[in-house]
């Protein structure tokens, strides 16, 4: 069976590490829909045992990831959508995007940005609808569904930059719209800027030490999509942007 071989695989992943994995919740004897909890709890043992290899130089951070996309793939493979509550379509939707099942992670997320009870879910919902939606190559949706978040309370912007850095423009550019997710880019910067943090937070602090990094970062691939569209008075603005923020990060 399919999910044997793969707890197989799991086993020989961690070596002779002592970490036990969570129940297959893909299990025959399994009753009733698996919850999300579940479902994440044996993601992240799948995840850190890759992890695990990759310190110790057995394995590459690109397998690591291949291998955790696998085992997602494998633990929806018998989930129903349409048994899915709404209430629990987000939690649902992170596994799906994790297996990079695109299409019905994009079904899930457009459940709970329009089901969203809170700020939060509603900005990562739709920053995660974004996601999927350019992966599936529908770039203009995913633009205008990631803006759609940028309405976010100052205290609820923090993923919105991340998200559209690592995440959305990776998987629209190249697709004939370069200069729109570099547009996006530098719309995303402004709402980084004006994010505000616990400073006495772990999580503040973490973000106010990383805030530099992304900016610069973003202004680069702002350049690159420019450039690559043809652009390139705005691909040098970008650039003097980035190397405005990397003296700023040498100042701090």
């Amino acid at each position: 069976m399919k999910h044997a071989w793969l707890l197989l695989a799991a086993v020989w992943l961690v070596g002779g590490c002592a970490t036990k994995p969570p129940p297959d919740p893909n299990d025959p004897e399994e009753v009733g829909m698996v919850q999300p909890e579940v479902l994440e709890r044996s993601l992240r043992w799948a995840w850190e045992a890759a992890e695990t290899r990759v310190v110790r130089g057995e394995i590459t951070e690109q397998q690591a990831q291949e291998f955790t996309r696998a085992r997602a793939d494998e633990l929806v493979e018998h989930i129903d959508l349409a048994k899915i509550p709404d209430a629990q379509a987000f939690a649902y939707g992170q596994v799906f995007r994790t297996a990079q099942r695109w299409e019905d992670a994009k079904t899930l997320f457009e459940t709970a940005l329009e089901t969203a009870k809170t700020e939060d879910i509603r900005v990562n919902a739709g920053l995660r609808l974004a996601q999927s939606l350019a992966n599936l190559d529908q770039v203009d949706e995913a633009i205008a569904t990631a803006r759609s978040v940028f309405d976010a309370p100052d205290h609820e912007a923090a993923p919105i930059l991340p998200a559209v850095l690592y995440e959305i423009v990776p998987a629209g550019r190249r697709k004939g719209k370069d200069a729109e997710l570099a547009k996006l880019l530098e719309d995303a910067v402004a709402q980084h800027q004006r994010t505000r943090v616990d400073v006495k937070s772990e999580a503040g602090q973490s973000f106010l030490m990383a805030m530099g990094v992304h900016i610069q970062k973003a202004w680069e691939l702002a350049a690159r999509l420019y450039r690559s569209a043809g652009e390139q008075e705005k691909a040098t603005q970008a650039i003097a942007k980035a190397l405005e923020s990397r003296a700023s990060e040498v100042r701090i």
